[in-house]
């Protein structure tokens, strides 16, 4: 089976080539930049150079793909969120998806599945309730920024073609989120942030990648899934574990307010959480391999020393 990755490069795109590439399937990576690209991708990887402004009739005969999957869209995590930086993370996301859209719908690409990434900040800021995935969209900046993004994948209309959205908690591995989490206990000032209570949707690599290729393999899989663990924890839970599997203190909270001073809105999905769980897939028999945090947090941090 041909896969199609949009967004490979990162954390998330070069562990779910590896398995797939492990498990027989031949992948292809977008890029912008094949010389560059060529050292972010291991193994036997055909990238495809398209330069995300033009129809990507352009730039390859994609016929022959037959799953089409879309990480595609500027970091909500490496600047503040001013106004400008905001507009570029709905556009990265919301223009990549389109051309891949009108790419289905005009015949260019006719994949049995289009796999979109969006997230559990679609579901806004909730309180206790357990969150699957027939709620709707929360009010906020990251919940329209989700909401906009799987509209525009919805449009496909391709009959052929499946849609599956899957919204990721924070993914749990040896880079993203969990290696800044890791950061202040070197300095013995690892803490909850803000009031601890929020929940805190996670997953861990292994188990998110294997999850995108059950979906590929199972016809019956379709619209939003939450691609979270099945044992959510609160900020303050997830934070004392961290704590003990590094060995380290974790009674040193970073209160709300300088949360918000330091980060601005970017500190809402730091201290709003969802108590996200994965019913679909679990439905259709998906079998989590970490479905405990301390076993996946051990997993991901390895032997990190964090002196």
């Amino acid at each position: 089976m041909n896969v199609l990755i949009f967004g490979g490069t990162g954390f998330l795109g070069r562990n779910l080539t590896k398995e797939l590439i492990s498990n027989g399937y031949q992948v292809a990576v977008i890029t912008r930049n094949q010389k560059i690209t060529a050292n972010k991708v291991e193994g036997d990887v055909k990238l495809i150079e398209w330069d995300n402004s033009s129809s990507l009739s352009s730039a390859y005969d994609f016929k022959e793909f037959d799953v089409v999957i879309n990480f595609a869209g500027e970091s909500i995590g490496n600047h503040r969120w001013t106004e400008s930086v905001k507009q570029e993370i709905l556009n990265s996301r919301i223009n990549t998806t389109r051309f891949i859209v009108n790419a289905i719908n005009d015949g260019i690409i006719n994949p049995k599945v289009l796999i979109n990434a969006s997230a559990v900040g679609y579901y806004g800021s909730r309180q206790d309730d357990k969150i699957t995935e027939n709620e709707g969209p929360g009010q906020d900046f990251l919940a329209g920024v989700c909401r906009k993004w799987e509209a525009e994948a919805y449009k496909v209309q391709n009959e052929l073609t499946r849609v599956v959205t899957i919204r990721t908690g924070i993914v749990l591995g040896s880079q993203g989120a969990l290696t800044a989490m890791v950061i202040p206990f070197k300095f013995y000032v690892g803490g909850p942030l803000g009031k601890g209570n929020q929940w805190l949707p996670w997953i861990h690599i292994q188990d998110l990648i294997r999850m995108i290729r059950y979906i590929i393999e199972h016809d019956e899989v379709t619209g939003p899934v939450n691609g979270t663990a099945p044992e959510p924890v609160r900020m303050e839970g997830f934070i004392k574990i961290l704590g003990e599997v590094l060995k380290r203190p974790s009674w040193f909270p970073v209160p709300e307010f300088l949360l918000k001073i330091a980060l601005g809105q970017m500190s809402e999905m730091l201290l709003h959480g969802q108590r996200a769980i994965p019913q679909k897939i679990s439905d259709v028999g998906f079998e989590f391999k970490f479905p405990n945090l301390r076993s996946a947090l051990v997993d991901a941090l390895g032997n990190r020393n964090v002196v």
